[in-house]
């Protein structure tokens, strides 16, 4: 978007310069009907002409032509003629056209063609011939929609929501719901502020698990203010809102569960839970057990044990357990147990659990060429590994160290992506200052996002070994590897080749 109004700028500036600078014919202004077009639609242009001559010194230019020179995807007349422009005299003309709905999201340059003549007053005549280029925009603008899969929701619910884009590609989706009062902002993600989409293209459909809380609510149909903000294909911004149309239908036992503890997957972890009765009825013996087959597994007891809860009072059960879940929040299915007015009652609740990522990247730095020298140039390699049990996104690596100069010019280099058990490497090209040999601290700090949405950032420091080149020729030292490469050699076709041929003898 930037870089676009860049350049309309830029040519009405150099338009305006150039119609001031010209006797006999300019261009002096243009404007287009609207900012931007969409494949299909139509348009006018307006362009001002004038002959800037004074009136006491040049002669009126006559037939004044204009030619359209256009890109495939702007449809529009081939000329127009303007006719006779006295001195001093300003002529506005307006072009119609049409954008291709085949056209690609982009910027078009139109080229204008303006010729006259003028008679001299000594005789003769004078030919003007002015150009002037127009850009167009075109956007094939994104359609978002919403729905979801379920009309009913109640408690902490989740979820498929699917966006539909019936337009051009929309990138840096961000979907969030906004807070305020009624009925409609009582229900609100669960876990996060919003969701982020990197992408949803032209004509295509994404769904997301998304988990809502609705435990606010009232009961009853409502449409859940959505606000969308993204980037269309050609990097402008745009702001939407739209709405979702869900029903809530709350649980009888007005309970809500809060975590006190993070869990971490694939390890035992201490699970602390807190329940906060909402109702006016005392809960007396309130139990929680996971249900045989959720990845929620206790160790050394059976059920989470609260005891009686009061109304408006709250009560917590600690445990160990090891959960097998992904990162982020989870619906683990339970059944909760309690008494109530003496009558033993039970229920199987969803209960969210957010799991902490085991999310960790290991670094190793190489140099080339090695060892790092006083003075010298290098290039440092930084191998990043993941060390954890899932995918991580956005991995971006930071590297500097006070003994050395950057020669890139960013301290940074982007990753993206990396599985787990995966690992990249990136480059960053120094120049050793002029230390003393010894051993210096080098920073390398990695950020990237796991799986629950989180952003990390793990600071390793690592010592490397800076030696003073050699003062009178090659430092023997440097020749060591190499030697012991040769020795290898030498030994393997000395005593490994020896008894093959032994053995050869002996066949024959």
């Amino acid at each position: 978007m930037k870089n676009g109004s860049v350049l309309l700028t830029t040519l009405t500036i150099f338009l305006f310069l150039a119609g001031a600078s010209f006797a006999g014919l300019a261009v002096t202004d243009w404007t287009l009907s609207q900012a931007t077009f969409t494949p299909g639609s139509n348009g006018i242009v307006t362009i001002s002409v004038s002959n800037p001559s004074s009136t006491g010194t040049a002669a009126m230019v006559n037939t004044v032509n204009m030619e359209m020179i256009t890109p495939p995807e702007i449809l529009m007349t081939g000329q127009q003629f303007i006719g006779d422009i006295e001195p001093g005299g300003i002529t506005k003309v307006s072009i119609p056209f049409q954008v291709k709905e085949s056209a690609k999201s982009g910027i078009y340059t139109v080229d204008f063609k303006i010729t006259g003549v003028a008679d001299r007053t000594t005789g003769g005549f004078d030919t003007f011939s002015r150009t002037a280029s127009i850009p167009i925009t075109v956007v094939n603008q994104p359609i978002l929609n919403l729905r979801s899969d379920k009309e009913v929701i109640g408690g902490i619910d989740s979820i498929m929501l699917t966006i539909t884009d019936n337009g051009g590609a929309a990138s840096k989706l961000r979907v969030s719901i906004p807070s305020g009062t009624g009925q409609s902002s009582a229900v609100a993600f669960f876990g996060i502020d919003q969701l982020y989409v990197p992408r949803v293209d032209e004509n295509s459909a994404l769904t997301i698990n998304v988990t809502l809380d609705s435990r606010d609510a009232q009961d009853g149909a409502t449409n859940i203010p959505i606000y969308l903000q993204y980037e269309d294909e050609l990097g402008m911004a745009h702001k939407d809102n739209t709405s979702l149309r869900i029903t809530v239908r709350n649980e009888k036992v007005d309970l809500k569960f809060m975590q006190q503890s993070d869990v971490i997957t694939k390890k035992e972890s201490t699970l602390a839970l807190q329940i906060h009765n909402d109702g006016t009825e005392t809960l007396r013996d309130v139990q929680l057990s996971f249900q045989n087959g959720t990845t929620v597994r206790l160790k050394d007891q059976s059920e989470m044990k609260f005891g009686d809860i009061a109304p408006g009072g709250s009560a917590t059960a600690s445990v160990v357990v090891m959960a097998d879940l992904p990162p982020g929040v989870n619906l683990v299915d339970t059944q909760l147990t309690w008494i109530e007015k003496d009558i033993q009652r039970e229920e199987n609740r969803k209960v969210p659990i957010t799991i902490t990522s085991d999310a960790d990247v290991g670094v190793f730095l190489e140099a080339k060429p090695s060892p790092l020298t006083t003075g010298g140039e290098h290039t440092i390699s930084v191998l990043v590994s993941n060390l954890g049990s899932y995918p991580i996104d956005n991995v971006a690596v930071r590297f500097s160290s006070d003994a050395m100069d950057m020669l890139d010019i960013s301290q940074e280099q982007y990753i993206g992506s990396l599985n787990n058990d995966d690992f990249s490497t990136v480059q960053f090209k120094v120049k050793v200052k002029q230390v003393p040999q010894g051993d210096y601290p080098v920073t390398v700090n990695v950020t990237y996002r796991d799986q629950s949405g989180e952003w990390k950032t793990k600071s390793m420091v690592r010592p490397v070994s800076v030696f003073q080149p050699p003062s009178g020729g090659l430092d023997p030292l440097l020749f060591l590897p190499i030697i012991a490469i040769a020795a290898i050699g030498l030994w393997w076709f000395r005593f490994r080749k020896k008894p093959q041929k032994q053995n050869q003898d002996n066949g024959q």
